[in-house]
C-alpha cells in the first residue's frame, strides 16, 4: 500500500501504532478541446469536442451552465444555428473530472462590405476587408439603423450637363477614351459611381462658352417663336445626354432656364431683368417647345423649374428676377395650362434657390390650384445660404409634395471640400431630399470654360467639378467630389428609401434601403480622433474603427430582426430625431461638431423613438445655447401630452452658438418609450439644443 499515517492515542492510554491507509490523489482528466476554435461563424456549422484522456466521456451544456455527469453526453458534433456557449467536462477511469472548458460561438449575420475614403486622400472609395454582423447589441458608441422607420424615396445623385461640361466631355476628351469616363460617371460597373439625377440648363449659364438662348434675335421680337431652335445643343449637349441615358436608363433629368431670351425681358438682355408680363405666355411656349424638341431628339425630361435662382439677378451672366407672386402667376396661369394642352408629362418644381427663403416655396405651394395639380412635384433647393432644415420645414407643411436639392457647387472658397460634402450631403438627405446635385459635371484645368474667361462677363470662375478635363490633352482627372458624391450614388440606388439612422457625438450618418432589400449606410467621422463605434441593426451589430475625418459606406443584405432601442443614458444627439415640427437642423460650432436643433418656435417638438430608460433615471443633462429669449424643454413619454418626466430650463447664454450644459430632475421614466422633447417659450428663437443625456 501507499503511505501510512500514525494516529496518536487519547486519554493517556498507550498507542499500539495502528495505521490508516490514505486514498491516492487522482490527476484530472484532460480539458476538452473545441474544433473549430470558438468565434463567429456562419450558421449551419458544427462544433466537435475532443479529449486527450483515454476512454474519456464528455458531458456538456449549450446554455453556459456548468456541466455535471447528469448533463448531455457528447457523442457527435454539436450543430449550431444560433449563438451558444458550450461548457464541457471530461470524466475518465482513474482520473478526476477535468476542468470546465468553455467555448462561445456566435452565428454571424450578413457580411458587410466596406469602402473607405481618407481625409488625406491616400484612400478614396477603397474596398476594405469585409466584416460580419453578430447577434449582439453591446456597445455604448452606437449608430442605430432601423429599417422599420422609413422616409423619402431617393431618385439619385448627380451634377449638371452645363455647356462647358458637355463640350469638354464630348468634344475635348478623345473619342477612344469617352466610353471609359462615361461608364465611370454613369454606371456602377468597376469604379463607376452611377450618377442618376442630372440637371440641364435651358440656354446659357455662367458656366458656358458663350451667351445664348434658343430664340436669339439680332433685333425685334419673335412672339410666335418662329426662330426657335436647339441647334446649339444638338452639336454636343444632346448627344452626350443620349449616351448617358443609355448607360443609366434610370437617370432622372431636370431642365432649368437661367433666363428667357433677352427680347422677352425688361432689360432686352439675358443678363438681369424680368420677363415682361406681355410675354408670360410666350415664355411658357418657349419652355414647352424646348421640352418637345428634346423629346424629338431622344431625351424626355422628368422635371422642369421655370427659373434658376429667381431671387438672384446680375448683369454678370444670364439671370432673371422672378419673385414668388410672379412665379405663381407664370406657373399657374401659363406654364401649367400649356403643358397640359401639349400633353407634356414633365412635372414642375417650384423655387430652385437657397434654403434661406422658405417663404418663397410656401407662397407658391400654398395656392390651391398649384397644390392640386398632378404636374407640380414639389420644391427645388440650392445650398448657398440658410439652414438645410428649411427643406424639412416646407416638406412638413406640404407632405404630399417632394423635396429635391438641385444645386450646390464645390469651390475653391471651401477650405475643406471633403469635410464639407460629407457633413452636408448627409443632412440634405436627412431633411427629406430625394436628390443631391452638384454643379458642373466637368471643367478644365482653369475651372473653365466660363463667361469670365470667354465673354468678359462674370459668374463663377472658382466653382469646382466632378471631373477635370485637360483642355490640351483631353486627359480626365477625377476630383474629390467624384468620391464624396460616389459614396452615395454608387450604393444608394434609384428607388431606394431612406431609413432611420442615428448620429453620435462624432459620427454623422444616413442610411438607405435599396429596392432589392440591400442596405447602404454612409458614415463620416467629423472628429479629430479615430472612433470605434458599433452599427446596431435590429438585434445585430458590428464594430468598426473609422479614422479621423474619414468616411465609410457600409453595404449588406438580409432582413432586420428586432427593433433597436436607444439607452436613455447614451448622449442622444438632437439631430437623431425620428421626426420633428417647428425647428430646423443647422451646423453647430459646439465642440462635438455636426448639427444642432435650431430656429426653434414655441411648442416645437422632436420625437425619439424607442428610448430605453431601464429601471429608472433621476436627471437629464441638456446641451443648449441661446441668443434669444430662452425657455424650457419638456420631456414627455409617448406623446406631446404624455407623462411629463422632467423640465429643463434653457437659459439665455449670450449667443446662438455659446453653449452651456444644464440639468434637471427626472421622475417616472422606466422601460422603453417614444420620447417627445417639447420647447416652450413666449417667442420664436427660444434656444438651440445639441444633445441630451439621462443619468
Amino acid at each position: 500500500m501507499g503511505a501510512t499515517l500514525a494516529v496518536a492515542g487519547c486519554g493517556g492510554s498507550k498507542n499500539s501504532g495502528t495505521t490508516v491507509p490514505t486514498q491516492p490523489v487522482l490527476s484530472a482528466a484532460a480539458t476538452p478541446t473545441f474544433s473549430p476554435v470558438p468565434g463567429t461563424f456562419t450558421a449551419g456549422q458544427s462544433v466537435t469536442l475532443a479529449d486527450a484522456s483515454a476512454g474519456a466521456t464528455m458531458y456538456y451544456t449549450r446554455d453556459g451552465t456548468t456541466p455535471t455527469t447528469s448533463s448531455s453526453v457528447y457523442s457527435s458534433a454539436i450543430p449550431f444555428t444560433a449563438d451558444m456557449t458550450i461548457e464541457a467536462i471530461a470524466v475518465a477511469s482513474g482520473y478526476a473530472a477535468s476542468p470546465v472548458a468553455q467555448g462561445v460561438y456566435r452565428v454571424a449575420g450578413p457580411a458587410v462590405q466596406v469602402v473607405l475614403s481618407m481625409h488625406d486622400q491616400t484612400q478614396l472609395m477603397a474596398a476594405q476587408p469585409a466584416t460580419l454582423f453578430t447577434d449582439t447589441t453591446a456597445g455604448t458608441n452606437n449608430i442605430l439603423v432601423d429599417e422599420g422607420q422609413t422616409y423619402q424615396t431617393i431618385e439619385g445623385f448627380g451634377a449638371a450637363f452645363t455647356d462647358s461640361a458637355a463640350y469638354l466631355l464630348e468634344q475635348v476628351v478623345p473619342s477612344a477614351n469617352q466610353a471609359s469616363i462615361l461608364s465611370d460617371l454613369f454606371t456602377r460597373s468597376g469604379s463607376g459611381i452611377g450618377l442618376s439625377f442630372m440637371r440641364v440648363p435651358i440656354g446659357a449659364t455662367d458656366i458656358a462658352r458663350s451667351v445664348y438662348s434658343f430664340d436669339d434675335m439680332t433685333a425685334g421680337a419673335d412672339p410666335t417663336l418662329t426662330n426657335f431652335s436647339i441647334a446649339h445643343d444638338q452639336t454636343y449637349i444632346l448627344p452626350l445626354i443620349v449616351q448617358a441615358k443609355v448607360l443609366n436608363p434610370q437617370m432622372k433629368l431636370l431642365a432649368s432656364p437661367w433666363s428667357a431670351p433677352g427680347w422677352m425681358k425688361s432689360t432686352g438682355s439675358m443678363n438681369s431683368g424680368t420677363v415682361l408680363p406681355v410675354d408670360y405666355g410666350v415664355f411658357a411656349d418657349y419652355l414647352v417647345k424646348y421640352l418637345q424638341a428634346y423629346k424629338a431628339g431622344g431625351v424626355s425630361y422628368d422635371y422642369l423649374t421655370i427659373e434658376n435662382e429667381p431671387l438672384n439677378q446680375t448683369t454678370a451672366y444670364p439671370s432673371m428676377y422672378m419673385d414668388a407672386p410672379t412665379e405663381l402667376t407664370v406657373m399657374r396661369d401659363y406654364v401649367l395650362p400649356k403643358l397640359a394642352a401639349a400633353h407634356v408629362s414633365t412635372r414642375l418644381m417650384v423655387y430652385d434657390h437657397n434654403w434661406d427663403t422658405p417663404s418663397y416655396p410656401e407662397t407658391v405651394l400654398g395656392d390651391p390650384i398649384i397644390a392640386a395639380s398632378p404636374l407640380v412635384a414639389g420644391t427645388a433647393w440650392h445650398g448657398y445660404g440658410g439652414p438645410v432644415g428649411s427643406q424639412q420645414t416646407v416638406q412638413n407643411l406640404y407632405p404630399a409634395m417632394g423635396t429635391w436639392e438641385t444645386e450646390h457647387s464645390g469651390g475653391t472658397w471651401q477650405a475643406d471640400q471633403f469635410d464639407a460634402d460629407f457633413l452636408e450631403i448627409a443632412q440634405v438627405m436627412r431633411n427629406a431630399s430625394k436628390s443631391y446635385v452638384k454643379w458642373s459635371l466637368a471643367l478644365d484645368e482653369t475651372l473653365g470654360p466660363n463667361l469670365t474667361e470667354d465673354a468678359g462677363l462674370g459668374g463663377c470662375a472658382t466653382c469646382t467639378p466632378i471631373v477635370t478635363v485637360n483642355h490640351a490633352t483631353g486627359a480626365v482627372t477625377k476630383d474629390i467630389e467624384y468620391y464624396t458624391l460616389g459614396h452615395y450614388s454608387k450604393y444608394a440606388l434609384p428607388g431606394s428609401t431612406r431609413v432611420y439612422s442615428s448620429n453620435n457625438s462624432a459620427i454623422e450618418s444616413v442610411a438607405f434601403k435599396n429596392p432589392d432589400g440591400s442596405k447602404a449606410l454612409v458614415t463620416f467621422n467629423s472628429s479629430n480622433a479615430s472612433q470605434t463605434f458599433q452599427v446596431q441593426w435590429g438585434s445585430q451589430s458590428f464594430s468598426y474603427s473609422l479614422p479621423s475625418l474619414a468616411a465609410a459606406t457600409f453595404t449588406w443584405s438580409g432582413s432586420q430582426a428586432g427593433t433597436p432601442s436607444t439607452p436613455a443614458t447614451w448622449q442622444i444627439q438632437g439631430s437623431s430625431y425620428s421626426s420633428e415640427s417647428g425647428l430646423e437642423t443647422e451646423t453647430t460650432s459646439d465642440a462635438s461638431g455636426g448639427y444642432d436643433l435650431g430656429y426653434v418656435s414655441p411648442d416645437a417638438y422632436a420625437i425619439y423613438k424607442n428610448v430605453n430608460f431601464g429601471s429608472s433615471v433621476s436627471n437629464v443633462s441638456v446641451r443648449t445655447a441661446s441668443g434669444g429669449a430662452g425657455g424650457t424643454l419638456e420631456f414627455h413619454l409617448d406623446s406631446m401630452s404624455g407623462t411629463l418626466i422632467g423640465t429643463a430650463t434653457l437659459p439665455v447664454t449670450g449667443g446662438w452658438q455659446t453653449w452651456q450644459t444644464v440639468s434637471a430632475t427626472v421622475n417616472g421614466a422606466s422601460g422603453v418609450h417614444d420620447l417627445y422633447i417639447v420647447f416652450r417659450g413666449s417667442s420664436s428663437g427660444i434656444a438651440n439644443v445639441n444633445w441630451f443625456q439621462f443619468n
